[in-house]
């Protein structure tokens, strides 16, 4: 399943990927309809309460909810006004976590570039929720004159996760998206002390979607996947999520030792080499750029970047 969260005339909905990624199923709309061929009275009611436009609701009420998702899917098939062409919609976050965890220079290459040691325990951020934004909202770049672009592997939480063992962590991620990790390198490498999750915490630092695909969408698990970032059609980074220091199960176990992992939470996992910080010369963000992450299976999630310091 390749969950979306979209606008049409005006309104959110909660929304499901098909026929190849080209229309999205309106969820709520096919959940009643499935609950009208039953003969329930308060069908809009009961599938609009079932399935609102909040993917962190489907993730707390499951398994209730996602039982109520395979039955629009089923009522969907075949049923063209059950659905938008994708085209036709504008997509927005796939959801607002509770809370954002991010891994530090989890990709080697990336550690070497900013002269750093590798370290045998993942080093952790946060980034506040409030940073989220979706595919092709803005990026504003105000106070900082280092504006950098990190994109990464996002994993999205599914069940509640305290204390998980590695060998179980997999069964507590619920979907996987992209996200581009934007950061303000003046706070993060010239303060003392440095000030990194403000640094990522910036309205708009958070750029996060298109849609979050479940592990069943992917041939392994945790996916095999190449993560991209091109600045104005330049390719910036290009590395395989297997090349991480720190995979997945032990991310998601480790962070749970620490805080206990709610349905809906997400944890951004690291950004490989390419980042505009250490170029030569830097090539930070500017305004009127364009940046594009792009993973098989995930998407692109692309966003402009303007001036909001007036």
């Amino acid at each position: 399943m390749k969950y979306v969260i979209y606008t049409k005339n005006g309104a959110a909905r909660l929304g499901a990927l098909t026929n190849g990624d080209a229309a999205v199923v309106d969820l709520a709309a096919a959940y009643a309809a499935h609950l009208k061929a039953r003969g329930v009275f308060a069908a809009e009611r009961v599938a609009e309460t079932t399935l609102p436009p909040d993917l962190v609701h489907l993730l707390q009420a499951a398994p209730v909810s996602t039982e109520a998702v395979g039955h629009a899917m089923a009522a969907a098939a075949g049923r063209a006004d059950l659905a938008h062409p994708r085209a036709s919609v504008k997509l927005l976050a796939p959801l607002r976590p509770g809370k954002i965890v991010g891994v530090r220079r989890n990709y080697l290459l990336h550690a070497e570039e900013a002269k750093r040691a590798v370290t045998d325990t993942p080093k952790m951020f946060f980034k506040l929720p409030d940073a989220v934004i979706g595919p092709g909202a803005s990026i504003e770049r105000c106070f900082t004159e280092k504006l950098d672009y990190e994109a990464e592997l996002v994993l999205i939480v599914g069940r509640r996760a305290k204390n998980v063992a590695r060998a179980e962590a997999l069964g507590f991620i619920a979907g996987y998206a992209l996200g581009n990790d934007v950061s303000a390198r003046e706070l993060q490498l010239d303060w003392k002390p440095e000030q990194t999750s403000l640094a990522k915490s910036f309205d708009t630092h958070a750029p996060l979607g298109p849609w979050v695909a479940t592990p069943d969408e992917f041939p392994d698990a945790p996916p095999r996947i190449t993560i991209k970032c091109w600045v104005n059609g330049e390719l910036r980074q290009n590395a395989s999520t297997t090349t991480m220091l720190f995979d997945v199960p032990l991310i998601v176990s480790y962070v749970s030792h620490f805080i206990t992992l709610n349905p809906g939470d997400a944890i951004y996992t690291g950004t490989p080499a390419g980042v505009g910080a250490f170029m030569n010369p830097p090539g930070y963000l500017e305004p009127g750029d364009v940046v594009k992450v792009a993973a098989e299976g995930l998407g692109e999630l692309e966003n402009p970047v303007i001036d909001a310091r007036n």
